[in-house]
């Protein structure tokens, strides 16, 4: 079976059940951990894809990282990703419930890109300004390319703003080979 099958399909009867019962928010603040623990942890990865251990390790192994702080419901749905052996999905399944959870509550994503790290503050002040400007809530984060010298860019959704140093240098660069001389 496809493995975006599988993950879609688990992730549906998560949202479902979180949905039944009144606890998206929780359910979402756990799916949030997941994926940032096994994006920084490479290790946990290994341990999920990791044939040879028993699933009643890896149960621990949850139980040990995330019992004190997960709602139960959120536990059990581990405990029967490892029971059916499909542990290995649970970062895509995780990625795929935050997805749908945004697209729920009508929350674009964003990047805005600059040639040096920004302060969170400042990242903040702009999710405001694009939601009193493009009337949206915007989750945005900040991605670091030197490439661009200065300035930035803003993609949110579909939509791309371009204020970069690079870009306009780039439009100059047109002009100036599109213009003939007399």
């Amino acid at each position: 079976m496809n493995e975006s099958i599988i993950s879609v399909r688990y992730t549906k009867s998560i949202f479902a059940l979180a949905l039944e019962k009144g606890i998206v928010e929780v359910v979402k603040n756990d799916m949030e951990n997941i994926f940032s623990v096994m994006n920084e942890s490479h290790e946990l990865s290994l341990v999920f894809q990791n044939p040879v251990l028993k699933p009643s390790n890896k149960q621990d192994i949850i139980k040990q990282l995330f019992g004190a702080t997960f709602h139960p419901i959120t536990l059990a749905f581990i405990n029967l990703l490892i029971k059916n052996r499909r542990e290995e999905y649970l970062h895509d399944i995780s990625k795929n419930f935050l997805s749908k959870y945004r697209q729920m509550k009508g929350i674009e994503t964003g990047t805005f890109t600059t040639a040096v790290s920004i302060k969170p503050e400042t990242l903040e002040m702009i999710k405001v300004l694009i939601k009193k400007s493009m009337n949206i809530e915007v989750e945005l984060s900040n991605t670091v390319d030197s490439k661009i010298m200065g300035g930035f860019v803003l993609r949110v959704g579909d939509t791309q703003y371009d204020a970069s140093v690079q870009s306009n240098l780039n439009k100059i660069k047109r002009k100036l080979l599109n213009t003939t001389v007399n």
